[in-house]
């Protein structure tokens, strides 16, 4: 169960529960889908994630490692964005990039990434599609390292 959509039976736990706070309401449910896992599940885990080096233990907690940031970095080659824009979207954004050849993984997924959005390809790299583009596509790549080489316009005005 993801953080962002708890079931129906946890909401309106915490609803009954909450007394109209919506603090509470919240509070209450982290604590009920964070029960759902085993405590020795979770503890196996960060075990594993400590003895690959992806984080690491300090005074105040845990914190993430950078082989565990460029781990990151490779599992979200794989994970797309869902698309945000209907079919009949109105297409009114040109994006153009220039991603070198080292950097061959990122640029499938920027391609895969601009089709799902319902882009249409006009050379290798220019793209014609919907607009304005979700921030969590910006932050995933800022994440990838390739804003700089992304350029994006929007088109005010076409002829039919």
């Amino acid at each position: 169960m993801n953080l962002n959509n708890p079931s129906l039976s946890i909401l309106l736990i915490a609803f009954l529960s909450s007394a109209r706070s919506s603090k509470r309401f919240y509070e209450i449910i982290r604590d009920k889908q964070f029960t759902k896992y085993n405590e020795r599940s979770i503890n196996v885990a960060i075990s594993r994630l400590h003895k690959n080096e992806y984080i690491g233990k300090t005074s105040n907690g845990w914190i993430v490692t950078d082989s565990g940031l460029s781990f990151r970095k490779k599992f979200l080659i794989n994970c797309y964005i869902s698309s945000p824009f209907n079919e009949k979207a109105d297409k009114n954004t040109i994006i153009a990039f220039d991603i070198s050849e080292k950097s061959r993984k990122i640029r499938g997924w920027l391609r895969n990434q601009l089709k799902i959005f319902g882009y249409s390809m006009l050379q290798q790299s220019v793209w014609f599609g919907p607009g304005p583009l979700p921030n969590e596509f910006f932050k995933r790549v800022e994440g990838f390292g390739i804003r700089k080489n992304i350029k994006i316009f929007t088109v005010k005005k076409s002829n039919n």
